[in-house]
């Protein structure tokens, strides 16, 4: 017997978890770009870096270092863009994960009764919300998905900032690989 309005709960269930899913992607992302402003590795810079629970605050964390460690131009204008750019879709983000949602038999927008996801507080209680929250959320995935390959790209073709200690070391292929990649030119942030 099917529960009402089941399947659309499951579809908007599915959409705040890929945007979920997606955040998380962009924050072990910060992670490592962190360890490679640092030098430090896991599981010492996992407990550095979580250590604060907020993500702006571990945003702001890196902006910080980046700083501290003397990274330079164009790396930390690509760097504080990007963290500029999670700053603004983690208000999507943050709607997708605190907004507190159910199912209605009547859709006020349609006029048609049939079972729709809707916020449930009347007023919502952010009015950053759309009325097509779904295609909101949607965008944010879509923004953090683009994000997400914006760092990796940073985290290929930013070198290490120098160090005392001289920086954590690479395997020996990687080492090879990166530097196969430092000899071809940043198309992708030629864009940016």
């Amino acid at each position: 017997m099917a529960v009402f309005g089941e399947a659309q709960w499951r579809e908007h269930a599915a959409l705040v978890g890929s945007l979920t899913l997606a955040w998380n992607r962009n924050v072990h992302q910060l992670l490592r770009v962190f360890m490679h402003l640092t030098g430090v590795e896991s599981p010492v810079a996992d407990a550095i870096f979580f250590s604060s629970q907020s993500d702006s605050s571990q945003r702001r964390l890196i902006k910080q270092v980046a700083k501290a460690v003397g990274l330079a131009d164009p790396h930390l204008q690509i760097l504080n863009m990007l963290l500029k750019r999670l700053d603004v879709v983690s208000t999507k983000r943050n709607l997708a994960a605190h907004v507190i949602f159910g199912v209605t038999a009547f859709d006020r927008v349609t006029g048609a009764w049939d079972p729709k996801v809707v916020p449930v507080l009347d007023p919502p209680q952010d009015n950053r919300l759309h009325e097509d929250f779904a295609g909101q959320f949607r965008d944010a995935e879509r923004t953090l998905d683009a994000i997400y390959h914006e760092l990796e790209h940073w985290l290929v073709y930013t070198p290490f900032p120098p160090r005392a200690w001289g920086g954590p070391p690479l395997p020996i292929a990687a080492a090879r690989q990166a530097e196969g990649f430092a000899s071809e030119p940043p198309s992708s942030l030629a864009s940016i």
